[in-house]
């Protein structure tokens, strides 16, 4: 004993529900934007390890000593830093040895001018593509072998790339 206007509601009903959902699907579809967002994830782990290798080589082995880096940097050997950093920064434990470059740059005041010193690379030119940056602050003392770093706060930059 259905009247033939409760059928009609009943059918309104799904097809109105229906409409509903199709409307919702189209709505929250085509209003997701996707970004490629592997590139920047790996650019923080690239970032993440570089400054991990560059914290390694600025830690002091005991207090009121010099770091390794800060040495390196003020008896001018970049062969260290090369035989140092460059282990850090391409092993991999389950992976073949990373193809990583890097090129390092010294920064330090003199008087009102920031000066730029080249401090050491690893052969491959430098082409700025897909690079990132990584940046420690280290001290110098009087007993520097360069002389314009001799008591100065110098910035030790790294930029890392892949081949």
């Amino acid at each position: 004993m259905v009247k033939n206007s409760a059928q009609l509601y009943t059918i309104e009903g799904i097809a109105a529900g229906v409409l509903m959902i199709v409307t919702a699907y189209i709505v929250v579809s085509t209003s997701t934007v996707l970004t490629p967002q592997d590139i920047h994830i790996i650019d923080m782990q690239l970032e993440q390890l570089g400054h991990d290798a560059l914290m390694v080589m600025n830690t002091p082995k005991d207090y009121r000593i010099s770091s390794n880096l800060t040495e390196c940097i003020s008896q001018n050997n970049p062969d260290w830093f090369k035989s140092n950093f460059t282990p850090l920064v391409r092993s991999r434990v389950f992976l073949p040895d990373d193809t990583l470059h890097y090129n390092v740059s010294l920064y330090y005041r003199d008087g009102d001018v920031v000066q730029k010193r080249d401090f050491t690379d690893d052969g491959m030119p430098y082409l700025g593509e897909k690079t990132v940056k990584v940046t420690q602050w280290i001290r110098m003392d009087d007993g520097a072998s360069i002389p314009e770093l001799r008591n100065k706060i110098v910035l030790v930059e790294v930029l890392l790339w892949r081949s």
